[in-house]
């Protein structure tokens, strides 16, 4: 092949890629920084114009400054000549001239184009001059796909007030006479509900939501890029509209406290939800690899058998209902692997989204071979969230006292692997139930708290107890994570193995 021949070939742009065109927040909470998060959360490459620097943090706006229009245009052109654009949004457009000037941009590179019109700072702060509203009413919103108003916005855009759902839909039909095809009043500061518009279909699609607790600064830039992505992604408008609302209240679930003032939403939550979920379901079969191969692992399994029990990190620890679940970007809920009635399970296939610990099922379990010799130990089921709740409440127990606590290991009561234990090095509590006080349901959870007050606040490597009636007597093996307490386990074996060895 010749070196013209190489020059004449062109890679397949098969990528559907979005863009943003908006402001930047230096408290990286809303703006361009929330929209490449929501872009990237959701799986698609996200492009950034920046139309404005913000000196912003979580208590309002303390500066802007405005990226000159030629360079706004560069950036356009820059990204427009060489990437398949499907789908862009602009956000913080701050003056009449940027404004319209987008517009022409729109016009010219035929973008489908989703506008909100930010106007304010949820922690406080003007972004939008008065004079710019105009102009995205007679000149931005009559070249784009869809704007995204919240009822303040939405009131502004209409010149109507509103104060209920007739009102919004009022407000809808008089915006999209601008010419924009959908209007999308959103209804955070009203009921939760978002009242869509078809306005070539004069169709109205509500959506009912439901407040949660948590940071809404941010929420419009990513509700807007959330729609978008789903919208680069193949989904009909409707659907889109609702897939992002669901990943807007995950967002504001997952948000975190970083300021003095408006958290921020955090689109990045339910994607490290996810990973950590998987993290814990792999840890515990680390664990288990750890201890299947140990011969003498088997033989401290109690007759109700044995568990891996983990929990997630102290931020996931509040687990979020499954009603919440952005179910559109994953395979519908299935039942949940743990068994229990009416349990949904998340569709990453590890058991309850209810959950914030993860265990075997069905346990691990003594069998013997055919001849009835040889023990070994089994393990029933895969590890799933909402397995093992005996366990997590043991673990819950310990973590008042130590967060870093997450998994925890249940052996069989011998004085002799207690001895063992301590040979090992472990450091060990006890606890008697006959000293539980009246009003307590869970002798262990009362227990493992009593040991762990006795050593002083400090979680012990393990926490014995010799049982009681018709109670089997168990030693509960603590560890930062799975893995962490199978090595102790191990270690215990080990001790075991020496002393059979010098007999």
């Amino acid at each position: 092949m010749t070196q013209n021949d190489t020059k004449k070939l062109k890679r397949p742009n098969k990528k559907n890629c979005v863009m943003t065109i908006a402001g930047s927040d230096s408290g990286g909470g809303a703006g361009i920084e929330a929209d490449l998060k929501t872009f990237s959360a959701l799986g698609v490459h996200g492009t950034c114009v920046i139309a404005s620097v913000t000196s912003q943090n979580t208590t309002g706006v303390q500066s802007v400054y405005d990226i000159p229009v030629e360079h706004i245009g560069t950036q356009i052109d820059s990204v427009c000549k060489d990437i398949n654009v499907v789908f862009a949004k602009t956000g913080m457009l701050s003056s009449p001239e940027i404004v319209q000037f987008v517009a022409g941009k729109v016009k010219e590179y035929k973008l489908r184009l989703i506008v909100d019109p930010v106007m304010a700072a949820e922690a406080g702060g003007a972004l939008l001059r008065k004079e710019a509203v105009k102009m995205m009413a007679d000149v931005l919103l009559p070249v784009s796909y869809a704007v995204t108003p919240n009822i303040f916005e939405a009131e502004i855009l209409s010149g109507l007030k509103i104060k209920n759902r007739d009102d919004a839909k009022a407000a809808a039909v008089k915006i999209a006479k601008t010419g924009v095809k959908y209007v999308i009043v959103t209804g955070g500061h009203l009921d939760a509900e978002d009242i869509v518009y078809d306005s070539e279909n004069k169709k109205f699609t509500l959506l009912l939501g439901k407040f949660v607790k948590g940071g809404t600064h941010g929420t419009g830039c990513t509700y807007s890029s959330a729609l978008v992505s789903y919208l680069a992604r193949g989904f009909t408008f409707e659907q889109a509209c609702g897939f992002a609302k669901k990943f807007v209240v995950d967002s504001i679930l997952y948000s975190e406290d970083i300021g003095k003032g408006v958290a921020p939403v955090n689109p990045g939550g339910f994607s490290a939800l996810r990973f950590e979920r998987a993290a814990v379901i792999e840890n515990i079969l680390r664990a288990w690899e750890i201890l299947r191969k140990d011969d003498i692992f088997p033989q401290l399994l109690p007759e109700v058998g044995t568990n891996v029990a983990m929990t997630l990190p102290d931020r996931f620890k509040e687990a979020v209902r499954s009603d919440y679940y952005a179910s559109g970007i994953c395979p519908p809920l299935q039942i949940s692997s743990a068994g229990k009635t009416g349990q949904l399970a998340g569709a990453d296939g590890f058991g309850s989204y209810d959950s914030a610990a993860a265990a075997f099922p069905g346990r691990i379990r003594k069998m013997k071979d055919l001849s009835g010799t040889k023990l070994s130990a089994e393990a029933l089921g895969y590890p799933s969230f909402g397995a093992g709740s005996n366990l997590a409440k043991v673990i819950k127990s310990a973590q008042e006292f130590d967060e870093t606590i997450r998994a925890c290991i249940n052996l069989k009561y011998t004085e002799k692997t207690v001895k063992h234990c301590e040979e090992a090095g472990l450091s060990a509590y006890t606890f008697d139930r006959r000293d539980e006080p009246d009003g307590f349901d869970e002798s262990k959870e009362w227990g493992t708290s009593a040991a762990i007050h006795e050593n002083g606040g400090i979680v012990p490597d393990m926490i014995y107890e010799n049982g009681g009636f018709s109670k089997e007597g168990m030693i509960r093996i603590f560890g930062t994570d799975a893995a962490d307490a199978a090595e102790k386990v191990l270690r215990i074996c080990g001790e075991i193995r020496k002393k059979s060895v010098k007999k």
